[in-house]
């Protein structure tokens, strides 16, 4: 960098590093207690120029004897209508990959430039070996020059990483439906309304439908309109694989029977609808609003009791059946399991195998139950759901992040769990496992 009329309205300020500062006093032999001027600055770093230089001279030479090489060929290469190069030509401008084992050891005792070069061949190359006889004592087999050679020979391999952004679209305007407001008054859900669907149902529109017709998983959990449509579709079909929303508030309710205080119905509701359905949930006795978060790692509690947050505050802890919880978490993308009484759970909502199967059993690669020993199916599942849900955990909920070393990464890779995985004792795995088995997986709402 060049600075003009430095003195004259200019500063340079030198911020000199401990290393460098000793190797600044060794050249100067100075004690440490002396000070570092503006000419020892400047002194250390031409030495260093001068040592780079003649550091690089050797490669310099190299490459000019190179040059001097090509530009011959491509002369005897040169005709009146252009290059004419035969195969026998263009052969002669490859080089060596690396330098073989003679090269390498065998004793040499020309190590300076005219080793590479002869005298008297182009003008050219002996104004290099003029050059180089300027430096006293240039080694030309150096370990360091053929290591540079070779690292320009080999081929490198660059990678770029490319993010593939988001499409524009233009959000889709919020709406209050009736059919919500009248499921936080009375808890009654319509089975033709038009305000909510069955959860899955609100991922018809994304790339994980294509391994699997959604309606095969049980419609108990529900979701809003609201929820569900983010943006404006537009006349061209795409994918709406980023535009889900996340799973933030949860609307329950335990029916019309007061008393009770087992949850009935389970509803996922936007931010909105729940910033505007807040005053009514608090004089609801029957809907409460319960703020939920699929668990992100092992050092996190699971939230799925949903007792984290909830209004109106409960007096007492209302009882969530285990279908509704095994649905939440996978519609939310939780990827780690709190025992191992839930793993066997979410595989019997799947359909997997998560033991050793019994005689007659048909079990796909992937872990799939086709047919149980009596012949029946293991669950609702025509198809098996690994793909989609590996799909919907990994590219949708995880925005394309590995999961393989999850508890449902082990599992969609159709891996056995065991208690230990869950720091429970092994000798539980066979005992029989209850919820799932009294619960109702029917495909109405």
């Amino acid at each position: 960098m060049r600075m003009r009329k430095l003195g004259e309205g200019q500063s340079v300020v030198f911020y000199v590093p401990e290393e460098i500062k000793n190797k600044i006093l060794e050249r100067e032999v100075k004690a440490d207690h002396v000070g570092i001027k503006v000419s020892d600055v400047i002194s250390w770093a031409i030495s260093e120029t001068c040592i780079d230089i003649r550091r690089s001279m050797p490669l310099w030479a190299v490459q000019g004897q190179r040059f001097e090489d090509q530009r011959k060929l491509w002369t005897e290469a040169r005709t009146d209508n252009g290059f004419i190069m035969s195969k026998a030509q263009a052969e002669r401008f490859l080089e060596d990959e690396a330098r073989g084992l003679e090269a390498r050891y065998r004793p040499s005792s020309n190590t300076d430039v005219t080793s590479i070069m002869r005298l008297g061949e182009t003008k050219e190359k002996d104004a290099i070996i003029e050059r180089c006889w300027e430096f006293d004592d240039l080694k030309f087999n150096s370990a360091t020059l053929q290591e540079e050679q070779e690292r320009e020979l080999s081929p490198e391999i660059q990678q770029e990483r490319q993010v593939q952004k988001i499409g524009s679209a233009m959000p889709a305007d919020h709406e209050l439906h009736s059919d919500v407001l009248k499921f936080v008054s009375s808890g009654v859900i319509l089975s033709d309304s038009k305000g909510y669907k069955p959860a899955f149902e609100a991922l018809r529109e994304t790339s994980a439908a294509k391994h699997l017709e959604v309606s095969q998983f049980p419609r108990s959990l529900l979701v809003t309109e609201d929820f569900a449509r983010t943006i404006q579709k537009s006349g061209t079909s795409s994918l709406l694989d980023s535009y889900q929303r996340s799973v933030q508030w949860v609307l329950t309710s335990v029916g019309a029977t007061k008393n009770t205080t087992t949850i009935k119905h389970m509803m996922v509701i936007s931010p909105y609808e729940a910033q505007e359905l807040l005053p009514e949930i608090k004089q609801s006795k029957i809907v409460a609003l319960h703020l939920y978060s699929p668990r992100p790692n092992l050092s996190f509690r699971p939230l799925d009791d949903l007792d984290l947050y909830t209004i109106p505050a409960q007096a007492n802890r209302r009882v969530i059946p285990r279908v509704l919880v095994v649905l939440l978490n996978l519609f939310a993308g939780q990827l780690y399991l709190g025992s191992y009484k839930e793993y066997v759970e979410v595989c019997q909502l799947l359909g997997l195998a998560w033991k050793a199967t019994e005689e007659g059993c048909i079990v796909a690669a992937d872990g799939f139950v086709v047919q149980r020993g009596d012949g029946s199916p293991e669950s609702t599942f025509e198809n098996s759901p690994v793909k989609f849900l590996r799909v919907l955990l990994t590219k949708i909920r995880r925005n394309c992040e590995g999961i393989e070393k999850t508890h449902m990464g082990k599992v969609l890779d159709g891996r056995l769990l065991l208690p230990s995985d869950f720091g429970e004792d092994d000798d539980t795995s066979d005992a029989p496992v209850g919820g799932l088995s009294q619960l109702q997986l029917s495909n109405d709402v």
